[in-house]
């Protein structure tokens, strides 16, 4: 007969996709069938530009929760002195029991479950179908350890866990990529199937386009390695602040990067984490451009445009090439006022919409003649 938890495996586990929703439900499955168990992980590599892998904890009394490793020199020193790198390589099972005292050479968290209380600790290879290896552990509590029944319980599930820890990391891979190259809320309708030229909506959004100086001077100027060292001083301090401030960044457009800060209720919340992330850039690249004047590197100048107003959010292109992207006038407008930084000499400027929307305290700059924008434009600066 079939264990009840391999049967939910194969059957109600299909229907939790997420990781950590699944893994407190395996849980919560495991604990119904009289397993004792008190701590499991999951430990996924997966393919992200900073991240080297995903794991999954959960803890009898605490939930899920979700750790991510970052390439460095700790996360490689841990992992290669660690039962995760022999599932890893699929070797194994490892089981290393917790009641006897430490032993010279021995894993170290194995010291730091021991200090939890831990008495028992097992972990396995999960096999993918693209012939790597994933890590699956379990750790009790319990005084005399796993019983043999639970270990051979554990060696059963690993083909179905295979199953779903594959399609978790698909997903997240995908999530990822996502992510990374088309943005956080643009990957989310694009996973949620808003995939196709022309689905979009009209959304009120606050418009940020930033722009690099002298870009096209310096690309002729400057050596390869010199100029995409430069732009990722210039892009990061701006995504990072966006990130941080709930913008979406959307694309970048040669020197130019485009974001949007969504409005929900409230629109004067979306133009004050606007601004907020305005001000924390500008902030970051003055540290940056004392840093790069103190060993005689070129300066990065740049503007910054905010406006706030209607937008076309969706799918442009072809058949089979699509940008996730807004566009209309208002974006439009943003562009002409992000050119006027470099004849105002300002780094920040804002429309009148954005400055009343968000209750600003500006400066007015005057009302400016803009290319393709019929009326003249009032804009500000902080003053």
């Amino acid at each position: 007969m079939e264990h009840p938890v391999i049967h939910w495996l194969m059957n109600d586990g299909k229907k939790l996709p997420e990781s950590s929703p699944f893994l407190e439900a395996f849980a919560g499955q495991l604990q119904q069938a009289g397993v004792d168990v008190t701590r499991i992980t999951t430990g996924v590599p997966i393919l992200h530009p900073q991240i080297v892998s995903f794991s999954g904890l959960w803890r009898l009394g605490d939930g899920v929760s979700e750790r991510l490793y970052h390439y460095d020199d700790n996360v490689r020193s841990a992992l290669s002195a660690s039962p995760i790198l022999i599932a890893y390589s699929g070797e194994g099972p490892v089981r290393c029991r917790l009641t006897g005292p430490p032993v010279e050479g021995e894993y170290p968290i194995l010291a730091d479950l021991r200090r939890e209380g831990f008495t028992d600790y097992f972990v396995i290879a999960v096999p993918f179908a693209d012939g790597t290896h994933k890590a699956l552990s379990f750790a009790t509590a319990r005084a005399d350890g796993f019983s043999d029944a639970e270990i051979a319980l554990f060696e059963a599930v690993v083909p179905a866990m295979a199953f779903h820890l594959e399609v978790q990391a698909l997903r997240r891979t995908a999530s990822t990529l996502l992510d990374t190259y088309v943005g956080h809320l643009s990957g989310r309708r694009v996973l949620d199937g808003h995939i196709r030229r022309g689905m979009g909506e009209t959304i009120r959004a606050v418009i940020w386009l930033c722009d690099l100086r002298g870009f096209t001077s310096m690309s002729e100027a400057l050596p390869r390695d010199v100029l995409i060292e430069m732009l990722n001083a210039y892009f990061g301090p701006m995504c990072d602040a966006v990130s941080e401030h709930r913008g979406e960044i959307l694309k970048f457009i040669g020197d130019a990067m485009l974001a949007i800060f969504p409005v929900s209720d409230d629109a004067s919340v979306a133009c004050r984490n606007a601004l907020a992330a305005a001000h924390k850039a500008q902030d970051a690249l003055a540290q940056e451009n004392a840093a790069r004047e103190s060993r005689g590197a070129r300066r990065i100048d740049y503007g910054i445009a905010l406006h706030i107003g209607d937008v076309i959010y969706g799918n442009i292109g072809s058949d089979t090439r699509l940008d996730f992207t807004v566009i209309g006038p208002a974006v439009n407008l943003t562009a002409r006022i992000e050119g006027l930084c470099r004849d105002l000499d300002r780094k920040l400027l804002l429309s009148a919409d954005f400055v009343t929307a968000g209750n600003i305290a500006a400066q007015s700059l005057g009302a400016h003649a803009l290319k393709g924008v019929a009326a003249k434009q009032e804009v500000f600066a902080i003053a």
